[in-house]
């Protein structure tokens, strides 16, 4: 009874997963590589990439950048997994961008505003409203304007 009833829900939850799915490929239209906003996109997933690679390369450096300046050697590997976690975030955006995924990549954009909008929480908890405060909450206007730009309707 139980495994027929687990077979059951298996089943059921296949059907709706690709009606799902081919509810989406009507609802999406395509992100062309040709487009500004496709580029305009792509910035932000390659930029916090490079972030993470600097984290990992040169945590000093990086932090200091960051907003909360950390020398202490024993503290680097926090450095290194914020690097490793900054690259799977871009990662994480990078396939459905580049498969033209609009809704999905304007989702996954429009969540990730998280990210810098806490990073400045952060910084003023830290340092009070210092200079790397810009850079994360102008980070996070950034994606605000082009995730409203992903998520608007194509006009007919």
């Amino acid at each position: 009874m139980t495994a027929s009833l687990f077979l059951f829900i298996m089943m059921m939850i296949g059907v709706n997963y690709r009606n799902q799915v081919a509810q989406m490929k009507l609802d999406t239209y395509e992100l062309r590589r040709t487009s500004a906003l496709f580029w305009l996109t792509l910035v932000i997933p390659i930029g916090i990439i490079v972030v993470g690679i600097n984290f990992i390369l040169n945590p000093v450096g990086a932090s200091a950048a960051y907003g909360v300046a950390i020398n202490d050697p024993n503290s680097f590997p926090f450095m290194w997994i914020k690097g490793i976690r900054d690259i799977f975030s871009g990662l994480v955006i990078l396939p459905f961008l580049l498969n033209g995924n609009r809704k999905v990549t304007a989702i996954l954009f429009a969540i990730s505003i998280f990210i810098p909008f806490c990073d400045g929480l952060v910084i003023i908890a830290h340092s009070g409203f210092a200079a790397p405060l810009l850079i994360h909450w102008g980070t996070a206007l950034y994606m605000i304007i082009v995730a409203a730009f992903l998520l608007r309707k194509k006009r007919h």
